[in-house]
């Protein structure tokens, strides 16, 4: 089983950016993968990209102007799907 840890920064710039949708689309996407990827979502404050769009660590890589426009290719890219 695939396995992933996410953390989707929810303070004050990436909020105004649009974190709250991407975490929905996440957890939409959890729902529906469920049986095959492991997915520990959490949320986090300040990690210090702020003028880079939504920030997303995925496991330890931070990676900055997430949308939801790209959130899926971008997570769907670091599993290998």
């Amino acid at each position: 089983m695939l396995r992933i840890n996410i953390t989707v920064c929810i303070g004050s710039g990436c909020h105004v950016k649009g974190s709250r949708g991407i975490i929905n689309i996440l957890q939409g996407y959890i729902a529906e993968n469920e049986a095959k990827i492991e997915i520990k979502l959490k949320a986090c404050f300040c990690q210090g990209h702020c003028t880079e769009g939504v920030v997303v660590k995925f496991n330890e890589e931070i990676v900055t102007n997430i949308t939801k426009d790209n959130i899926i290719d971008e997570l769907e890219k670091r599993l290998d799907i």
